[in-house]
C-alpha cells in the first residue's frame, strides 16, 4: 500500500517540478554549483508538494481541534452532547425545527484505548456513529444504514499492541488522535426530548476507566485540554511547521522508519520524532519547500473544482470520507468538505447559485420546486441548510435554519408538489419558508440515506429559481 503511496504522489508532483527545471534553465550552462543548488531546490520541491498534499488533512485537525475542545465545541474523549451546547452554531443542523441531535468528541489515543457504548434504544430511531482518524478518512461507521449495532467498542491507536478485553469490537485508528460523532435521528420539535434522551446512552470513555467504574464513569473537571501549535517558522513555510507539529502530536514514532513515505520526508527536515527542523536547511532546500506549499495549494483548489458532478447548480461529491490514494483529493476534502461521511449513508449537495448560475443573495427571492412524485429518493430523510460564507448558520428571528422532510407543519401543494420558499423577508405563509440574510449564502442539502437513483446520477435536485 504505502508503495502505491509514493508512486502516485511521485507521479503528482514530477510534472511539476519538471516543468519547473525547464523553465529556470537558461541557454548558458550552469556552473557545478549552481546545478546543485537547483537540484536540491528541485528535490526539496517534489519532497515537499508530496509532503503537503499528504499531510494537509493532518495539518488542519491539529490546528482547528485544540481550538474546537477550547470553546466547547467538543471534548477530548467523551461526547460534548445537545443539552451541553450553547447556541444554534454549536448544534450545527440541531434547530428548532430538528433533523438530527449531534455529539461530538476528540479522540486521544495516546496513552491508551478509547472505550464507546452504543446502547440498545427503548424504540426504532436512525443514528450513525462516525470514528474517523487525523486523515479525514472514516475509521468505521457504527447504525446508519445497517440498522442499530449496539455493544461496546474500543478504538485503539497505532501504538496499542495489547488484547482487547472481554467481548469488545475492536475499532483500530493509524493515528493517535481521531474523531467521533453520533447524529441521532428527531422527527420535529416534539421528538426532540425523545432524542436528547436516547442521546444520553452514547458514552466514551478511557479503557482503564471503563473497566474499573463502567457506565458509573464521569469525566474529570477541568475538561482535559490538546496541545496548541506555537511555532516561530518563516511565514512561507509555516504550513510544513504546523504538519510537522501535527506529525509529532498524531503519528507513532515507528512511522519514520516504517513508514517508506514518512522516512523520505526526512530529507527536508520533516519527521514524526522531531517536527519541522527548518533552522538546519539550506537556502535552496527552503526556496523549494515555500514553491511547494504555494503550488500545493492551488493543486488542492484545482482538485476541489474537479470533483464531483455539478447539475443544475448543485454540487455532488462522492469521495468523503474514502479519498484513498489521491492526496490531493483527500486535502480538497478536508479543505471544503471536513468530516464528510461516506456518500452511501450521507450526501452533501452544496450550491451557492441559481439556476442561471448566479450568486445566491438575501436581496432576492428564490423556490425550490419539487414536482409531484419528485421528492429526494431517501431511506431516511432529507434537510436543507442555509449557511453564511464561513459555512456557520445565519442567525434569524424565526429560529429557522434548515428545512425539509423532518420539518413541523411542512405542506404539499394540491397537486402534490412541493415549493421551498427562500428570502430573507418574512412571508405571510411561514410553513414552508427558510429565512435568508441579507447577504450572500450557499446551501446545503442532506440526503440521509441515499437511495440507488441518488448514487448513481438518475435523479438529480432541481435548481433554484428566482422569483420576479
Amino acid at each position: 500500500m504505502r508503495t502505491k503511496v509514493v508512486a502516485a504522489l511521485v507521479a503528482l508532483v514530477m510534472l511539476p517540478a519538471n516543468f519547473a527545471l525547464a523553465q529556470t534553465a537558461g541557454p548558458a550552462a550552469l556552473s557545478p554549483e549552481q546545478a546543485r543548488e537547483q537540484a536540491r531546490e528541485e528535490n526539496a520541491y517534489a519532497i515537499g508538494l508530496q509532503a503537503y498534499l499528504w499531510g494537509y488533512p493532518l495539518r488542519y485537525y491539529a490546528l482547528s481541534s485544540p481550538k474546537a475542545v477550547a470553546v466547547g465545541g467538543a471534548f477530548l474523549n467523551d461526547f460534548r452532547k445537545y443539552t451541553e451546547l450553547k447556541t444554534a452554531k454549536d448544534r450545527f443542523v440541531v434547530t428548532p425545527n430538528n433533523v438530527t441531535i449531534d455529539a461530538y468528541a476528540e479522540l486521544d489515543l495516546t496513552a491508551e484505548p478509547v472505550v464507546l457504548v452504543v446502547p440498545p434504544l427503548a424504540e426504532q430511531r436512525w443514528y450513525i456513529v462516525q470514528i474517523g482518524d487525523s486523515f479525514d478518512e472514516i475509521t468505521r461507521n457504527i447504525g446508519g444504514t445497517k440498522g442499530p449495532q449496539p455493544g461496546v467498542y474500543v478504538v485503539t491507536g497505532p501504538d496499542f499492541a495489547g488484547a482487547v478485553p472481554g467481548d469488545m469490537t475492536q475499532i483500530k485508528s493509524r493515528t493517535k488522535i481521531g474523531v467521533a460523532a453520533v447524529r441521532i435521528l428527531a422527527k420535529g420539535n416534539a421528538d426532540l426530548p425523545h432524542a436528547v434522551e436516547a442521546q444520553k446512552g452514547f458514552r466514551l470513555m478511557p479503557l482503564a476507566a471503563y473497566l474499573r467504574q463502567g457506565l458509573a464513569y464521569v469525566p474529570p473537571e477541568p475538561r482535559q485540554q490538546m496541545a496548541i501549535y506555537d511555532g516561530k517558522a518563516p511565514a512561507d513555510l509555516r504550513a510544513l511547521d504546523e504538519l510537522g507539529f501535527a506529525m509529532s502530536k498524531r503519528l507513532p514514532a515507528s512511522a519514520d522508519s516504517d513508514d517508506s513515505l514518512v522516512a523520505s520526508f526526512r530529507q527536508v527536515g520533516l519527521s514524526v520524532g522531531k517536527g519541522f527542523e527548518w533552522q538546519a536547511l539550506d537556502e535552496p532546500t527552503r526556496r523549494g519547500l515555500a514553491r511547494a506549499i504555494s503550488a500545493g495549494d492551488k493543486i488542492i483548489d484545482s482538485k476541489w473544482a474537479a470533483a464531483g458532478v455539478t447539475v443544475n447548480g448543485w454540487k455532488y461529491t462522492f469521495a468523503g470520507g474514502r479519498a484513498g490514494y489521491d492526496a490531493g483529493l483527500r486535502a480538497a476534502l478536508a479543505k471544503y468538505e471536513l468530516g464528510a461521511q461516506l456518500s452511501d449513508q450521507v450526501l452533501y449537495p452544496n450550491t451557492g447559485v441559481d439556476a442561471r448560475g448566479e450568486t445566491l443573495t438575501g436581496e432576492r427571492k428564490y423556490v425550490l420546486h419539487f414536482e409531484a412524485g419528485q421528492l429526494p429518493p431517501v431511506s431516511v430523510f432529507w434537510n436543507m441548510a442555509m449557511y453564511a460564507s464561513d459555512m456557520l448558520f445565519v442567525e434569524n428571528e424565526f429560529g429557522r435554519y434548515s428545512i425539509g422532510s423532518t420539518t413541523d407543519g411542512l405542506r404539499k401543494n394540491p397537486d402534490g408538489s412541493l415549493t421551498i420558499l427562500i428570502q430573507k423577508d418574512r412571508p405571510a405563509d411561514t410553513a414552508n419558508w427558510l429565512p435568508a440574510p441579507a447577504g450572500g449564502f450557499n446551501l446545503t442539502m442532506r440526503f440521509y440515506g441515499p437511495e440507488t437513483p441518488i448514487l448513481d446520477g438518475s435523479y438529480r435536485l432541481p435548481g433554484m429559481m428566482r422569483v420576479p
